[in-house]
């Protein structure tokens, strides 16, 4: 099984090692290698991959280098790196919000292969969304090697167009935040109208988690599913008589807010 580098030990590499360990990934043959001491240490004790500090040193040919680093660090991170990254020409995976392809290869100075990666965090549970895109230089092989690592933390979906990661890091990237802020909003409202807290939570969980299954697994449109419950003049019809006050909207604003943040989070982006 092909060798992994995590370069970064921050949230995302977190879930990303956890959901790769979880799923069978042999620990030996990840390493970490991070700044802060604390934070691959204790991926190590966690999961019983390798954790190095974040001095460049050579790396075995072939492998996957998985850059987790925060996109500020970017440049100067593989400015460091250049030296083994040419001698080993590893898959370069980048799940580093903003930072396009082109941006890469400049600070690589090399046209290395590059699959950038947006993951999100229920991946460290195996139920993630990872949207890939790859530059014309990553072959078969290596696209296969990408899709087995993301996949085994949860499904995939392949871009063609580079210029929708932005959005698609909006939507699921970012996703899960929206999701736990609904729960927790769901749950602040039943205990206003005077729930118990233990029960207002899960009841908001197992109805967040139940309505996202039944959706899966039946394959029908959640416009579809929303009709099923929503009974003329019903208890539901009057709560989205007031969601349908704002709720459209917000999803609009906030969706375009964080695509144009992760616009702007490269340095120099072309």
């Amino acid at each position: 099984m092909q060798e992994i580098l995590f370069l970064g030990a921050g949230n995302m590499a977190r879930a990303l090692v956890a959901g790769l360990v979880r799923q069978g990934w042999p620990p030996a043959s990840i390493t970490v290698c991070a700044p802060h001491a604390e934070r691959r240490e204790a991926l190590a004790a966690a999961f019983g991959v390798h954790a190095t500090p974040a001095q460049a040193h050579a790396i075995t040919p072939g492998s996957t280098v998985i850059l987790a680093v925060k996109p500020k660090n970017i440049a100067a991170v593989l400015a460091a790196w250049q030296g083994p990254f040419r001698h080993a020409r590893p898959l370069l995976i980048s799940v580093a919000a903003g930072i396009p392809v082109a941006s890469l290869q400049r600070a690589l100075g090399e046209a290395l292969p590059v699959v950038r990666a947006m993951p999100n965090t229920p991946a460290q549970i195996g139920a993630g969304a990872t949207a890939l895109f790859a530059s014309p230089e990553v072959n078969e092989e290596q696209r296969q090697g990408a899709a087995a690592i993301l996949g085994a933390v949860g499904s995939i979906h392949w871009l063609e167009d580079e210029n929708l990661m932005d959005i698609v890091t909006a939507l699921s990237g970012s996703g899960p935040a929206y999701v736990l802020l609904f729960m927790e909003a769901l749950e602040d409202a039943a205990v206003a109208q005077g729930l118990d807290r233990p029960s207002a939570r899960a009841l908001a969980l197992q109805t967040v988690l139940g309505t996202a299954r039944m959706a899966a697994e039946t394959g029908q449109s959640p416009t579809s599913l929303r009709h099923q419950v929503t009974s003329p003049g019903g208890t539901t019809a009057a709560a989205l008589a007031v969601w349908e006050e704002g709720l459209r909207s917000l999803a609009q604003r906030a969706l375009a807010a964080a695509a144009q943040r992760s616009r702007t989070l490269a340095p120099n982006k072309d």
